[in-house]
């Protein structure tokens, strides 16, 4: 009976934490077509984060190829928006200074009396 000691199994591998957010954060970037910034930045950072996990505790933890994929995806995210969004060639009327025939007449007067010259 000796022999019966169980021999210590190595826990099972299992996915990164950081690793399944940062692939779910980026797919969700993708189905939002990269439109929410803090999301992008979010997912790759998260990415970074379970690449260091992977590679401080290697015999615990996988899933290096998601965080490279989150970081692709995020990363062609934000090149297609940049080349997609429009960019503004006229600034919008609200920072526009009104013209002097459209502002409102004076308060003191009516709109259809003549100015009179101060001669």
């Amino acid at each position: 009976m000796e022999g019966d000691t169980p021999t210590p199994v190595s826990p099972r591998r299992r996915y990164a934490p950081w690793a399944m957010a940062a692939i779910v954060s980026a797919l969700l970037a993708l189905l939002l077509q990269g439109a929410l910034l803090p999301l992008n930045l979010a997912a790759a950072v998260m990415a970074l984060l379970g690449l260091r996990q992977i590679r401080r505790e290697p015999e615990r933890y996988i899933g290096r190829p998601f965080c490279w994929l989150a970081i692709a995806l995020v990363l062609i995210l934000a090149v297609l928006t940049a080349m997609l969004e429009p960019t503004p060639s006229v600034p919008p009327a609200e920072y526009m200074v009104p013209d002097e025939a459209q502002q409102m007449p004076d308060e003191g007067r009516a709109p259809s009396e003549p100015v009179a010259d101060e001669r």
